[in-house]
């Protein structure tokens, strides 16, 4: 992995390299071993750049540049079908002077244009200056797995692959964008193309943003399709295992050291077994496991288990975290807002992990593949449900809520969510399983004055009008999407990529393969959920592969026992955040919103969990901007 940052002018002025370089320079974690610049030769374009060696560390230095100096790229990502392109483009008459993968770029798009990015199978963001066209073209991989951040001013367009290096330009604003921080306390993140800051933006997954002479707008070059399936159910498990197979293949290039993170999961176990398999005889399978010494958030049993049944060398994290000091390190880390509390074990298995490999594969986007999470098995059982069972339900949710605890992990406070959105449409519906606050509850949290200027509905009707948007009969299918066009780019992806470079390390991830996400999406519901249990292709598919306990483990995020640390360790900390003075004088939050929330968590009259920690990450992150 790599990072860069840069600046392409319109006209006029000239390009800042020592602006660039100074920019990259905030972007050392994504990469250590190296640095870069260029600024062309008609002063239009200067980049500065970090780079993490992972293929061909001798050579490939970056940015790159093309023999006659006509193209020039920065590139932070694996394009894991480099070899076979290699091939193509020198049987067509490129001479290649490396080994690497990044100057496939170059010849690739000397000889295809904008349509190269079709080509390519990887994780990507890049910036290419093209001198002869005048023109720089930014793009980022179909779903998303490496960011890329820009500004588009009167005079020029200003790029990075972080936040905190775009705002180190002196060109840019610092406003606060309230509108994303209405999105942010909806979500828990702000949803691209939005960003913190008015004025500027993340290129979404699959678009390309091409600026010549002036402001322009991204296009998007791709969106998953619908695969060509066999009819017949075994043959549809054999190419789930045959895609998948190839995908990890494919991610185990490297000339670096590598691994994989490894949960006891299905995915991520199905990925060490797929690993172990290609090692062969040779061994020498790295795998990573990390948990809390509380067993309600401990995966290393699992782990375990599966490192031995796959026989890596396994390496085990007790995650001991001060959480005040964590609080402060994800606040820093993110540069913008984000709420996923998960965001804290995942930087630090990634950490130990750096002391043993550079590259981990890992089992992100499995769930989205191929219809994992509980809440997918919840639509699909409203979506199926008859009145009379309904009847039911409603009766049984009326009972639960008279005893069931005020804990969100807790199944019959699970069966009394689920009842109370069964009478709501299913976009809604889905929407109540994935926001913080509704729009019912953000006039209470906001003030009149932060309200006026705001819609407080509006991400509410953004969600359900991208869920609603697509031509899909089952309601499994809406959700899938969904999450693939903002959860898993989002949340998830962001979570892996920041806290992954923050230890400079580089994740890979064989179900976020473009073409395992297309079969995973167009297959039936029946393949997806089956006796009440998700994943069911997958199941059937690598059941040789790994041992029956895997199969049967219940599903389990990699969660944090943050309810203990906000009545615990962080209870302080909660009250001087929240109740903080300088946050009151923002007129964002009604100060009576934010105590009662505190107060019906620490009484078990409500589990605010994951609101809390949110409000604490977005009023530290705002103490910051001052």
């Amino acid at each position: 992995m790599c990072g860069f940052a840069g600046e392409f002018v319109f006209g006029g002025a000239r390009a800042d390299l020592n602006g660039a370089r100074e920019m990259a320079e905030r972007l050392r974690h994504r990469g250590p071993d190296e640095r870069g610049g260029f600024l062309s030769t008609d002063g239009r374009c200067a980049i500065g750049f970090r780079r993490l060696s992972v293929i061909d560390p001798a050579g490939s230095h970056q940015p790159m540049g093309s023999s006659d100096g006509d193209f020039t790229v920065a590139f932070n990502g694996e394009i894991y079908n480099f070899r076979e392109l290699r091939e193509e483009l020198a049987a067509a008459g490129a001479r290649l002077a490396t080994a690497g993968d990044t100057e496939v770029l170059l010849h690739l798009y000397e000889r295809t244009g904008v349509e190269m990015l079709s080509r390519l199978r990887g994780m990507f963001a890049f910036a290419l200056y093209d001198r002869r066209a005048g023109r720089l073209m930014l793009a980022r991989d179909r779903l998303g797995q490496k960011p890329l951040w820009y500004a588009m001013l009167a005079d020029r367009v200003v790029f990075a692959s972080e936040a905190k290096a775009l705002l180190a330009s002196r060109q840019l604003s610092r406003t606060v964008d309230r509108k994303a921080v209405t999105a942010y306390c909806t979500m828990g993140y702000i949803p691209s193309p939005r960003t913190a800051w008015r004025g500027v933006r993340k290129l979404p997954p699959a678009h390309r943003l091409l600026v010549t002479d002036g402001p322009a707008e991204a296009q998007r070059y791709w969106s998953p399709g619908e695969a060509e399936l066999p009819a017949e159910p075994e043959e549809r498990a054999e190419r789930v295992r045959s895609s998948v197979e190839r995908a990890v293949r494919e991610r185990l290039v490297a000339d670096v050291p590598l691994g994989a993170l490894v949960s006891g999961g299905i995915d991520s176990s199905i990925v060490v077994a797929l690993m172990a398999r290609e090692a062969g005889s040779a061994g020498g399978v790295r795998t990573f496991a990390a948990g809390f010494e509380d067993g309600r958030f401990d995966e290393r049993p699992g782990a375990a288990a599966v490192a031995r049944h796959c026989g890596t060398d396994h390496t085990e994290l007790v995650i001991r975290p001060r959480p005040r000091e964590a609080l402060e390190a994800i606040v820093s880390m993110y540069d913008e807002p984000f709420g996923d509390s998960s965001a804290l074990p995942t930087w630090l298995i990634c950490r130990e992990a750096r002391r043993h490999v550079t590259v981990a594969l890992t089992g992100d986007g499995g769930d989205e593949a191929f219809g994992g999470y509980d809440r997918y098995r919840a639509i699909h059982l409203a979506d199926r449900m008859s009145p009379l069972k309904y009847l039911g339900f409603r009766v049984a949710g009326g009972l639960a809520g008279l005893v069931a605890p005020q804990d969100e992990r807790s199944r019959l406070r699970r069966l009394v969510r689920f009842v109370e959105g069964l009478a709501m449409p299913f976009a809604m519906q889905y929407f109540t399983y994935r926001r913080l606050f509704g729009p019912q509850d953000l006039p209470r949290l906001f003030t009149e004055e932060f309200l006026a200027d705001v819609e407080a509905d509006a991400p509410a009707r953004w969600f359900c009008d991208l869920y609603e948007a697509g031509d899909w009969e089952e309601e499994v299918s809406r959700a899938q999407r969904h999450d693939v066009a903002t959860y898993l780019p989002d949340d998830l992806l962001v979570k892996a990529d920041i806290a992954s470079m923050a230890a400079s390390l580089e994740l890979r991830s064989p179900f976020l393969a473009h073409d395992v996400m297309e079969v995973g999406l167009s297959l039936p519901v029946t393949d997806k959920i089956a006796r009440g249990r998700g994943k069911a292709i997958l199941r059937k598919a690598f059941t040789d592969l790994l041992p029956p306990s895997v199969f049967r483990r219940p599903k389990r995020g990699f969660a944090v026992p943050l309810s203990d640390w906000l009545r615990g360790e962080l209870r302080e900390v909660m009250s001087e955040t929240l109740m903080d003075k300088g946050l009151q004088q923002r007129g964002i939050f009604r100060r009576e919103a934010l105590a009662g929330l505190m107060n019906d968590h620490l009484r078990g009259r409500g589990d605010h969990r994951h609101r809390l920690w949110a409000l604490m990450v977005l009023t530290r992150w705002f103490a910051r901007q001052d």
